[in-house]
C-alpha cells in the first residue's frame, strides 16, 4: 500500500512523564511521511484556540490514552485534556467527512492501574465509536501507523442504484427460497427492496448495503440455514453504517429451526437480534417495522 503523504495527524498532548510514547509514535509517523502537528509534546501556552486550529488543520487525529486521567482544568470546562481533544477530534468528524480518528490504548497500559476517572472515559469512548473512528489495541507503534495507512487508504466508493424503501432485507442466497417467501407477504403491507448475499460475487456488498440502508426505515438480515455468515455480516454492516449513531436500525432474525441457531444473536447498540419460528418471521419483520415508524412519527 502506498504511503498517504498528504495526511496531517493530530497527535495528542500529554505530559512530560508520557512523552516518551508520545515522541516514539510522533517519529514513526514523520519516517512514513506524515505530517505530525503540533510538533511538540506540550505547550506552554496551550490554549482551546490553539488545539482547535490544530484539528482543524488535520485530516486525521490519533489519542493516545495513558492510565492517568490528567489535570482537571478550568479551560477545558472540567474535562480532562484528553477527553477535551476526544471531544473536539469527535466534532471535527461531524464536519469533515473525511477526517479520522484513532484512539490507541497502548497494549502495555495496566487496566488495575488505570484512575477510576480514566477507566469511566475510556468505556465512555469505547460505546461511542462511530464512522471514521477506531479504537486501537495496537501493540506497538509501527503497527499503529499501518493501521493509519489503510484508513487513510481512500478508495474511490462506487455509487450504487438504491431507492427509498420502508424494509430493506439482506439474505444468503443459502436462504433465497425462505426470503423470497417473506419478501412476497410482506411486499402486500409494505414497500421491500431486497438483496441476496452471493457468496463469490465481486460485487462490494458492503458499500451497496450502506447507501440502501441510509434509504430504508429498517434494515432486516434474515437467516435460517446462514448463521454463520449472517452475524459476522451484519456486524460489518452495522459498523459500516456508523454504528449505535446509525440512524436505521438492524433487525438481525434468524429462524429457530434449525436449533443451532437459539443462540445466534448480536448484542449491539441500535440492533435487534431475534429468533422466532419460521412462520412468524414475516410477522415479527412487521411488528418491528411499525415500532420504528412510531419513533420517526414521535
Amino acid at each position: 500500500m502506498s504511503v498517504n503523504l498528504s495526511t496531517t495527524v493530530f497527535l495528542s498532548l500529554c505530559s512530560e512523564v508520557q512523552a516518551p510514547l508520545r515522541n516514539d509514535l510522533a517519529s514513526v509517523l514523520s519516517s512514513a511521511g506524515m505530517n505530525v502537528i503540533p510538533e511538540s509534546k506540550l505547550s506552554d501556552e496551550l490554549s482551546l484556540a490553539s488545539i482547535k486550529q490544530n484539528l482543524s488543520a488535520a485530516n486525521c487525529s490519533i489519542l493516545i490514552l495513558f492510565p492517568d486521567y490528567g489535570p482537571a482544568s478550568g479551560d477545558f470546562s472540567g474535562a480532562s485534556l484528553s477527553k477535551f481533544q476526544f471531544l473536539e477530534a469527535k466534532k471535527q468528524l461531524e464536519i469533515n467527512p473525511s477526517f479520522k480518528l484513532i484512539v490507541w490504548l497502548p497494549p502495555s497500559t495496566d487496566l488495575l492501574a488505570l484512575e477510576p476517572a480514566q477507566m469511566e472515559f475510556i468505556n465512555e469512548v469505547r460505546n461511542n465509536i462511530t464512522k471514521n473512528m477506531v479504537f486501537s489495541n495496537a501493540f506497538s507503534t509501527l503497527q499503529l501507523v499501518d493501521d493509519l495507512r489503510s484508513l487513510m487508504d481512500v478508495k474511490e466508493e462506487t455509487v450504487f442504484d438504491v431507492s427509498a424503501t420502508d424494509i430493506f432485507l439482506i439474505s444468503n442466497e443459502l436462504d433465497e427460497n425462505e426470503a423470497n417467501e417473506i419478501i412476497d407477504m410482506l411486499s402486500d403491507i409494505v414497500p421491500v427492496e431486497k438483496l441476496s448475499i452471493i457468496q463469490d460475487s465481486d460485487m462490494d456488498y458492503s458499500e451497496y448495503c450502506s447507501q440502501q440502508i441510509g434509504k430504508s426505515k429498517l434494515a432486516v438480515v434474515y437467516f435460517k440455514e446462514s448463521a454463520e455468515w449472517a452475524l459476522p455480516f451484519a456486524q460489518q454492516v452495522w459498523k459500516k453504517i456508523g454504528g449505535a449513531s446509525s440512524h436505521t436500525p438492524i433487525l438481525l432474525i434468524g429462524d429457530e429451526n434449525p436449533d443451532t441457531n437459539s443462540n445466534k444473536k448480536l448484542r449491539v447498540p441500535k440492533v435487534i437480534s431475534l429468533i422466532v419460528a419460521g412462520e412468524l418471521i414475516p410477522l415479527e419483520i412487521k411488528v418491528q417495522f411499525d415500532k420504528v415508524v412510531d419513533v420517526l412519527n414521535k
